[in-house]
């Protein structure tokens, strides 16, 4: 089953977006309970920064019309959907995670592009909506394929009319004896916008899949990775990290989820230069604890259950109205951010077939 948001570890990942918030907005708090050096604007600015070149970027936003015109390459693994889990509580993310386990199944490493699209480039067609062969396909990849880019609708995902070409994706199979990789270029009006590796490995009790590359704005680079591994065993990790060396910025987040325990344990960092705040929470269905540090500070506690989270300064002094809305506020921006995640790696996800979200 395929969706516009085929892998659920961007779902798990706003749902700790409520949490990381936290530590954007953690300036909000008493100035007695945080160091003399701490700097809440310029902790968002940081994160702001390293994320960037997410918004409004024009090979994400042209890779939307994938979502519904790709052809269906059915050759790879594939992982059963889950109901979707926006700005669900933590804990209704994992008794959702606990539908996943039964229906795993092995695959070995295999050719992810059918014999007669190799080396093709392919064309939207208007009338049936798919991406189909064109007549010239002299410039495609000999391991893989080309997609052509055109103008699309941000909101939509369609393209805008009259179709009109802005770049295209190349994507090739980079597999591997253990892994399926698929290799993607996406260039639009000269520019190279992204550029990608991502494997998926399917046994009979995990799956998990791994990307790593880079995007950018024209200007700046943000180099990323990521992993989302699901083990019958072990339950769910998710690993993020977003770095942008040309201005010392940069921000990881990782999860571990077990359906068993229904515990998620959460850390969010945010670095600019030397600096930095890290975000630490464990939750339960019933219960939620937790701390932003900086500079091995404490400037913010959390308690209380995810239905009714508590947060208080170093001092113990509850945050305002305006403080718990500018939390949200922020929780809407970091949302945006991961769902970009999911965007660039479309291609990814559906060729790959790996969809653990609905």
């Amino acid at each position: 089953m395929m969706s516009s948001r085929p892998n659920d570890g961007s779902r798990l990942a706003r749902a700790s977006a409520m949490l990381v918030a936290t530590a954007l907005a953690v300036g909000a708090c008493g100035d007695a309970a945080a160091p003399g050096d701490f700097d809440a604007v310029q902790t968002n600015q940081a994160a702001l920064e390293a994320l960037g070149p997410f918004a409004g970027n024009p090979a994400i936003e042209a890779m939307g019309l994938l979502t519904t015109a790709m052809p269906d390459f059915g050759a790879a693994p594939v992982a059963p959907a889950m109901p979707a889990a926006d700005g669900m509580p933590i804990p209704e993310n994992l008794r959702l995670l606990t539908q996943v386990a039964p229906f795993l199944s092995p695959t070995q490493p295999a050719v992810i592009f059918p014999a007669d699209l190799l080396g093709k480039t392919l064309v939207y067609n208007g009338s049936t909506g798919k991406y189909e062969v064109a007549p010239d396909s002299t410039t495609a990849p000999a391991i893989g394929i080309r997609l052509i880019l055109y103008a699309v609708d941000p909101i939509f995902h369609q393209p805008i009319d009259p179709l009109t070409q802005v770049g295209y994706l190349e994507l090739t199979d980079e597999g591997t004896p253990a892994a399926d990789r698929l290799g993607a270029i996406a260039v639009v009006n000269g520019i190279t916008y992204l550029e990608y590796l991502a494997s998926a490995v399917v046994t009979t009790s995990s799956l998990t899949f791994t990307a790593e590359g880079y995007l950018s704005d024209g200007t700046t680079q943000v180099d990323f990775s990521l992993s989302h591994t699901w083990s019958q065993v072990d339950g769910f990790h998710l690993s993020y990290a977003i770095d942008v060396p040309s201005k010392g910025v940069g921000l990881t987040v990782t999860a571990n989820l077990d359906p068993q325990s229904e515990m998620g344990t959460y850390e969010l960092t945010v670095y600019d230069g030397g600096s930095s705040v890290v975000l630490s929470v464990q939750a339960t269905p019933t219960s939620l604890t937790g701390s932003v540090t900086h500079g091995g500070n404490v400037v913010v506690k959390i308690s209380g259950t995810p239905e009714n989270p508590v947060f208080t300064d170093g001092a113990d002094n509850p945050l305002t109205a305006e403080q718990v809305q500018a939390l949200g506020e922020l929780f809407n921006s970091v949302g945006a951010v991961i769902d970009g995640f999911d965007d660039l790696l479309i291609p990814a996800y559906l060729v790959l077939q790996v969809s653990i979200g609905a």
